[in-house]
């Protein structure tokens, strides 16, 4: 189980995007620039142990095809408590609110939270305040 755990771990990234150009990365589409109204935001996912595997799966996936598909999508990162599998953390970034509208709206998003209630035991949702705004993360998917 560890192995399946830190084999399915993302680890996707912010894209920094430098003016009205943007960039892509390999596998990513091209992304937003953080606005105003950016989120920041942690997911703290306490998951029933019988179901870490398949919860595994899903936020795989969806975070995947959200960091390859939506230009709002800037950083969709999952990691898991050595100690503790349950306990998933994602480090989630959007460029605005309505590219997170557009997110929670989107068919892949659905199925991934459709397909994820009863695994779910406890869900927190605080949004983060960036330290230093300019210090980015700059992943890509293979």
């Amino acid at each position: 189980m560890i192995r399946n755990l830190l084999t399915a771990l993302l680890l996707f990234g912010l894209l920094s995007c430098d003016g009205a150009e943007r960039k892509t990365q390999p596998g990513m589409c091209a992304k937003e620039e953080m606005a105003v109204d950016g989120i920041v935001r942690l997911s703290k996912v306490e998951v029933y142990p019988q179901f870490v595997d398949e919860y595994i799966k899903y936020v795989t996936e969806v975070g995947e095809i959200s960091l390859r598909t939506e230009p709002g999508v800037l950083t969709m990162y999952a990691v898991a408590e050595k100690e503790n599998p349950c306990q998933i953390t994602i480090l989630e970034t959007y460029a605005s609110r309505e590219a997170y509208d557009k997110h929670i709206a989107s068919a892949h998003f659905q199925k991934y939270k459709q397909g994820t209630l009863h695994m779910v035991k406890s869900l927190e949702l605080t949004d983060q305040t960036p330290l230093n705004p300019d210090n980015r993360i700059n992943n890509f998917i293979k």
